[in-house]
């Protein structure tokens, strides 16, 4: 055999010799025990912090009532309480841990009504540079009542 080939596969050996060392390294103990998934996944995800109260809670305590009321009839009903007003599990069990103050921001708001080719023209649109003046989406709308203005 020429010495060439002898140092390529050579070469060839060690990295897939080293590919195999480093992998047994990477990939978890249970990756493959369910096919291409990882068996500890679902253990880990138990573990996870628990953020999220949604958005049934902030109207079932009897706290916010009548603003559950009116957004549950709303055109945001499919807009949970959380999306704007933060993780809420805390508040939800310490009402004096306040949750994060609401993103009212215009570029926040726009994430779902700026104009976009991908939504379906019925869905509530605007031209962020005609409407509105720069002000914020609730100087003139209310989120809990969007059909108000």
């Amino acid at each position: 055999m020429q010495p060439h080939l002898k140092k390529a596969f050579t070469l060839l050996a060690i990295a897939i010799i080293g590919f195999i060392v480093v992998r047994s390294f990477i990939v978890p103990v249970s990756f493959g025990q369910y096919g291409w998934y990882r068996g500890d996944a679902i253990i880990d995800s138990m573990n996870f912090e628990i953020r999220h109260a949604g958005s049934a809670t902030c109207g079932e305590e009897n706290c916010h009532n009548s603003i559950y009321s009116i957004w549950i009839d709303s055109k945001h009903k499919t807009v949970n309480c959380e999306t704007c007003h933060g993780p809420s599990e805390k508040h939800v069990n310490n009402v004096r841990i306040m949750p994060e103050p609401v993103n009212d921001t215009r570029d926040f708001c726009g994430m779902c009504h700026f104009k976009s080719a991908a939504r379906p023209e019925e869905f509530p649109q605007i031209d962020p540079d005609t409407h509105g003046e720069n002000l914020r989406c609730a100087y003139c709308h209310n989120p809990h009542k969007p059909w108000f203005v």
